[in-house]
């Protein structure tokens, strides 16, 4: 087995990671967006504070893979 070292931005792929399981696990039972229409991403009150919890979670295990 070989060492593999890969260089990723950590805020994007946590903010990646949090936003599909937000959908993934909430997209039937709350508002997620504000507007469907928009070109960019604008989460409701609610669905902003869940977005936010899977954020740091992610960011936090990222951050622990630290080599």
């Amino acid at each position: 087995m070989t060492n593999e070292h890969i260089t990723i931005n950590k805020l994007e792929l946590a903010s990646e990671l949090a936003h599909e399981k937000l959908v993934k696990n909430w997209s039937g039972t709350i508002q997620i967006f504000e507007n469907d229409s928009d070109t960019i991403t604008y989460y409701t009150d609610e669905a902003q504070d869940i977005f936010n919890e899977y954020y740091d979670n992610y960011l936090d295990l990222i951050e622990s893979t630290k080599v």
